[in-house]
């Protein structure tokens, strides 16, 4: 019954038919009015209840975030303090690794000296071997000799000093042959000796090399565990950052509704609405013509979008009778649009729009025999020239 008082009420408007009765365009103001009032005043009591329940979340929101910052913080703190901590290891392992590669120098030397050792302990041990071997051939072929020597010794004068010449030539060979065999004995002696001092510097090299291996590898192991730490510190961090950064668009959707809630005052925009769809302006606003012109008519190319120009309400969506279908939107403060010659329209009585929003699409229009829009704006339901709220084509 509302919906149709209503429509009767645009449609005497439209048509300027009000002049037949009176009484007529009274009873139909007031029974707009009636219809409508209720409808603003729950509209802006709902509206100021949305607005107070978005601060509240945004507080909320904040105070979450602010936690969350909180919780980065530390997170932050205790990856600066691992990194010191890695930074010190690291040192650590440096120096370790700079000490066992100049152990692995000395141990390379030593097995380095002790092979020479060897292989000169092998050298020597044969010609040890060939001394002795001559000796005993040498001592073989003049033992019988220096015997029949020595059996004579008591014999002749004559045969005394050439005995006593023989016996000096053989010991001094003798003595000669002792002397290098001693010597030899000595090198070899000395040789082995060297060997033993070269065994025990390598075991204690691999023992030292050992000990720094096993430092390196705690050193390692603490390492990996404080990169395990950081990766894990990272994952968190980046957890929370992600949870901060959908609090941040949380919080600018919420902003964006409280503006949208709060700044829906439509005289602020006024010579900034957008124009209701693409089209050129064929019908001008001419309100003292007659028959008068309450608004104004855009011929497009074929049907395109029709968008509400601004945040508010649908309380009309039906056809009117010589206007094919017509949307009107309230957008508060007792502004009204009015969409005519719709061929569809996308939304239902009631329902809240954005501004841009599409509404429907345009149709056949009559005056223009073409497809196209008829536009009002009403305050007070009173027609406004739209061209002075709507920008610039």
């Amino acid at each position: 019954m509302k919906n149709a008082l209503l429509a009767n009420f645009f449609k005497a408007e439209l048509t300027g038919n009000m002049r037949k009765v009176s009484l007529r365009p009274v009873l139909f103001i007031l029974a707009a009015i009636i219809f409508l009032f209720p409808l603003f005043a729950t509209s802006s009591q709902a509206e100021s209840s949305a607005v107070g329940r978005i601060r509240e979340e945004i507080k909320d929101q904040k105070q979450s975030i602010k936690k969350q910052k909180q919780v980065l913080l530390k997170l932050t703190r205790k990856e600066r303090e691992i990194f010191g901590e890695l930074a010190a290891v690291e040192d650590n392992i440096t120096d370790v690794e700079r000490t066992l590669f100049r152990s692995e120098d000395d141990h390379a030397k030593i097995v380095e000296d002790e092979e020479a050792a060897k292989l000169e302990q092998e050298v020597l041990q044969d010609e040890l071997e060939i001394i002795v071997s001559n000796l005993k051939v040498m001592l073989t072929k003049l033992w019988p000799i220096h015997s029949r020597k020595l059996e004579n010794t008591f014999g002749s004068l004559e045969d005394w000093e050439g005995s006593d010449r023989n016996f000096v030539w053989l010991a001094s060979i003798y003595k000669d042959a002792k002397k290098e065999l001693t010597r030899a004995e000595e090198k070899a002696k000395m040789i082995s000796d060297n060997l033993e001092v070269q065994a025990e510097l390598r075991v204690k090299a691999e023992k030292k090399m050992d000990e720094i291996n096993k430092t390196k590898d705690i050193l390692l192991k603490d390492k990996l565990k404080l990169l395990s730490g950081i990766r894990s510190i990272r994952s968190m961090k980046l957890s929370r950052e992600q949870e901060l950064k959908g609090l941040l668009d949380t919080i600018n959707k919420l902003n964006y509704k409280l503006k949208s809630l709060t700044s829906k005052k439509i005289l602020n925009f006024q010579g900034s609405l957008p124009n209701p769809c693409d089209g050129k302006v064929k019908i001008r606003f001419k309100p003292f013509a007659k028959p008068p012109v309450r608004g104004i008519g855009y011929k497009t190319n074929g049907n395109v979008n029709v968008n509400s120009i601004f945040w508010g309400k649908v309380v009309h969506n039906d056809t009117l009778r010589g206007f094919g279908r017509v949307v009107i939107i309230y957008h508060g403060y007792d502004y009204y649009s009015l969409y005519a010659y719709l061929a569809e329209s996308f939304v239902k009585t009631g329902q809240e729009v954005e501004k841009d929003e599409i509404i429907g699409k345009t149709g056949y229009y009559p005056n223009l025999k073409d497809t196209g829009l008829y536009f009002e704006l009403r305050f007070h339901q009173k027609p406004v020239n739209p061209q002075k709220w709507l920008s610039k084509q």
